[in-house]
């Protein structure tokens, strides 16, 4: 069989599309790794939410953190994916750590202002924050 025009343009739309949809997988790393990702930045939310609620407490309570969670707020701090619990730890003062465990490094995106603080590697990491202080801006989950 011979090669035509037709079939040889044919074919090499075939490879540039196959081309194209192998390097979106490459860039944005498959749906799996993405699925991942939006886990840990569901796990950020719930971090600056229950922050935000923490400071909200100090506030209303003499200047105190509370000493532990309430069930409410840890019902609503779980885990997407393990359904645990957020770690809370009151410090010295107004210092509070708040840690969890991510399925993935963050994205390259969080390494400018004004994600920077919410920069975290795959495995566990803590969050410290400082009561009465502003929690900064959580990255927004793109859905």
């Amino acid at each position: 069989m011979k090669l035509t025009r037709d079939m040889a343009a044919a074919l090499m739309a075939m490879v540039a599309i196959c081309i194209v949809v192998g390097l979106g997988f490459w860039k944005t790393r498959g749906p799996g790794s993405q699925r991942l990702i939006r886990a840990d930045e569901k796990r950020l939310q719930s971090i600056g939410q229950l922050a935000g609620q923490i400071n909200y407490y100090y506030g209303q309570h003499n200047q105190q953190l509370p000493a532990t969670l309430s069930e409410e707020q840890k019902q609503a701090s779980k885990d997407p994916v393990t359904a645990r619990t957020l770690e809370y730890k009151a410090g010295a003062g107004s210092r509070f750590t708040l840690c969890t465990d991510f399925s993935a490094p963050s994205p390259e995106d969080y390494k400018d202002i004004p994600y920077e603080f919410w920069k975290h590697p795959q495995g566990h990491k803590c969050f410290e924050f400082e009561a009465g202080g502003q929690v900064p801006q959580v990255p927004y989950l793109y859905f």
